[in-house]
């Protein structure tokens, strides 16, 4: 599938502080660069959602997971990630600790971070491109249904996000959402299956 004109059209909504409309590796969701607040904030009041719940960030590969992190991650989670890819095939969120702060609202208790590494090739390549992390979040009102496919988002969603990515828009979603865990000593933590 060629996608890089909707990479770069998308990129230049991110780069001016706009949020998008985007086909992730589990459902539509909604994102902006990470480390823009002001963008980050109007996505909360887009979703009519608490600033009390942190929001996933997806990165495209291990080196930025590290940078976001500021330190290595366990073997042990370094074979979950692998296992979960070849086995499980349904995308992982990992809360991890973190010794940095970017912004108090992505952090759960205890200054953890919920970090995806996202393997679905448009993801990837927008991040690559952007050249930093995104926000994701379900394209939807904060307690409503998740939308599975395009079709599904709300209208009150479509008129405020500032661009739609043109991609998998007759597609449903393979997964609902991701797992969500946290590793704590060579134990896993299931917060969301």
């Amino acid at each position: 599938m060629c996608f890089q004109d909707e990479v770069d059209q998308s990129v230049k909504f991110l780069k001016n502080g706009k949020n998008i409309l985007y086909p992730t590796d589990t459902v539509w969701g909604i994102g902006c660069d990470a480390f823009d607040i002001n963008a980050v904030k109007k996505i909360y009041r887009i979703k009519n959602r608490s600033f009390s719940k942190p929001m996933i960030i997806l990165v495209d590969k291990i080196d930025r997971l590290y940078e976001l992190l500021g330190k290595k991650i366990s073997i042990f989670t370094q074979q979950l990630i692998l296992y979960n890819d070849q086995i499980n095939q349904k995308p992982i969120t990992i809360i991890y600790q973190v010794k940095k702060r970017i912004f108090d609202k992505f952090f759960y208790k205890g200054n953890t971070l919920a970090i995806r590494l996202t393997h679905d090739p448009f993801c990837k390549c927008l991040i690559q491109k952007l050249n930093r992390p995104i926000i994701s979040t379900s394209a939807n009102i904060s307690g409503f249904n998740t939308p599975k496919s395009f079709s599904e988002i709300a209208p009150y969603i479509l008129s405020n996000i500032d661009y739609a990515v043109k991609l998998k828009r007759k597609e449903k979603a393979h997964h609902k959402n991701s797992q969500i865990i946290q590793i704590l000593s060579n134990r896993i933590k299931i917060f969301r299956t």
